[in-house]
């Protein structure tokens, strides 16, 4: 008789560990088919665009455990597509997407600036880092120059210019006019760099104007009263070869 019930219980076991890997099996088949669906809508395949059905969709298949979902469910409350605006629901759906292994550029970089700020979770500058750090080896310019400035503040603990100069170099090659404008500092003041160079100076603040920048105008128009005419004319030189290269760069990265 107690065999016997052995065997039942085995019996048993063996089917709830079947069913469980049915009812997974199906859950994830549900939310890949919701998904589908919901990128139809999304993109107006086949039906008419609807970027209200296409989040309602995206967001069952998210609670069902949907990483791509996660994703898009962040980016459209982050946007206010086919939902409000609604920051906290995007880094909470935008977090859970990278911590499996879902991520891009641009939302480590808002996860990051989440930690900064405390705004949708509690202020974390090592978090923050960590997000900048992986926005920055993936070319996220905004990514690279903010963690260029925790490191020039001491928001990390000691200040680290080198570390600071060498982001906000990266990010200024790149074309970022805010990180241009901080090289320009940089040589200006000689913090994180070989030693004070007015010319450097001046070729990155030249750099950020032409970008747009208009606290770079203020720091020309000073330097032009500093410079020499041989050094004004060898910091416009080496405005206009960096100008060419960072133009080149841009051009092969849009051919990628």
């Amino acid at each position: 008789m107690k065999q016997a019930i052995i065997y039942a219980f085995k019996a048993v076991t063996v089917f709830l560990v079947v069913s469980c890997v049915t009812i997974v099996a199906f859950s994830a088949g549900a939310a890949e088919s919701l998904t589908y669906t919901a990128q139809k809508y999304y993109y107006g395949q086949g039906v008419s665009r609807d970027f209200n059905k296409a989040f309602q969709l995206y967001l069952q298949a998210a609670e069902k455990g949907d990483v791509d979902a996660m994703f898009i469910v962040g980016g459209m409350y982050k946007l206010g597509q086919g939902t409000v605006v609604n920051s906290n629901e995007a880094f909470k759906w935008l977090y859970k997407a990278a911590l499996n292994g879902r991520s891009s550029k641009e939302s480590e970089r808002i996860l990051a600036q989440s930690f900064i700020t405390g705004d949708d979770v509690p202020q974390n500058f090592t978090e923050a880092v960590h997000w900048y750090e992986l926005a920055a080896d993936r070319g996220d310019v905004e990514a690279q120059s903010e963690l260029a400035y925790l490191h020039f503040t001491g928001k990390l603990g000691e200040k680290d210019y080198k570390k600071a100069a060498h982001w906000f170099n990266v990010s200024a090659r790149n074309g970022y006019p805010m990180a241009q404008y901080n090289m320009g500092i940089m040589w200006y003041t000689g913090n994180g760099v070989e030693a004070v160079d007015m010319v450097k100076a001046y070729t990155w603040f030249s750099l950020s104007a032409v970008n747009g920048h208009k606290s770079a105008i203020s720091s020309i128009n000073y330097l032009k009263t500093v410079l020499s005419e041989e050094e004004l004319q060898k910091a416009q030189n080496m405005s206009m070869e960096l100008y060419k290269e960072i133009k080149q760069i841009k051009r092969q990265e849009g051919l990628q």
